[in-house]
């Protein structure tokens, strides 16, 4: 081994407890394997819950598509939390015998964002998830982790890149002009959606609906003078509901770049 080596390992034992606490041991359920990170960050914590499957597994979006399985996080029992909020990286659509679902391939970190309720104490995360792994079958799994972050704890490496990997691919706001959303237009049982996206070899559009709307992603129509149509088909909604008034979330996907917005339907 080398002087340098050893140095390293000497300099990394001794760094602080708290430190080393910012990664909760690993739960390990059918398939997959789930931890969670914690990070302090700008006078609040940042964090994430990382689940790494099996290759060839996937597990699904916040809005599974037309089948699978929406993740569920419960942080009941966590200590010296304000706020929390879940974010969620852009998915990849999966198209199996007709049917459309929206994935992550092989592993995901949902990032968090945390404020404590005190600072200058503890924060604990505690959490029991919910979620599915599929490949050629699926299996409704859970997995629990608990992780804390002392007072004046110093950012860990490893889970500081982990979370900016995945921070990246969570949906900003529109750029007007250069990729949003400018029309969406109901037409018949369906609706027509009009993006501005930036040239790219990958792009896709998936929607959030309203509640209790099961209906299925929008398909690629055409491009017409920079604009990228897709139709949403809204067979599947509540019986003698219509799409004017209710408010839809899109997802508009372009090379690495992803953008989320709220349209409520004219």
């Amino acid at each position: 081994m080398t002087f340098t080596r050893i140095a390293l390992l000497i300099a990394l034992a001794a760094l602080p407890a708290a430190a080393r606490a910012a990664r909760s041991d690993w739960s390990i359920v059918d398939e997959a394997q789930l931890r969670v990170l914690l990070n302090p960050a700008g006078g609040g914590v940042e964090g994430g819950i990382e689940i790494v499957l099996e290759p060839g597994w996937y597990t699904y979006w916040k809005n599974p598509g037309e089948t699978g399985v929406p993740p569920v996080f419960d942080f009941t029992g966590s200590e010296n939390i304000g706020q929390l909020q879940v974010l969620y990286p852009a998915p990849l659509r999966k198209v199996d015998a007709g049917s459309t679902s929206l994935i992550y391939q092989d592993e995901v970190v949902f990032p968090l964002m945390i404020t404590p309720r005190e600072a200058g104490r503890p924060v604990v995360l505690r959490l029991k998830a919910q979620f599915g792994v599929c490949s050629e079958i699926c299996i409704p799994t859970q997995a629990s982790a608990e992780v804390a972050l002392a007072p004046g704890a110093t950012a860990d490496p490893l889970s500081a890149a982990r979370l900016k990997s995945f921070e990246e691919r969570v949906p900003k706001g529109p750029v007007a002009g250069r990729f949003d959303i400018e029309k969406v237009m109901a037409v018949g049982d369906a609706l027509d959606i009009d993006i501005r996206m930036p040239d790219s070899s990958y792009t896709d559009l998936f929607v959030d609906p309203p509640k209790d709307w099961y209906i299925g992603q929008p398909v690629f129509v055409e491009q017409v003078d920079g604009l990228s149509r897709y139709r949403l088909s809204l067979a599947g909604r509540p019986s003698g509901a219509t799409p004017k008034g209710q408010e839809f979330r899109f997802v508009a996907v372009a090379g690495g770049e992803a953008i989320e917005e709220d349209i409520e339907i004219p």
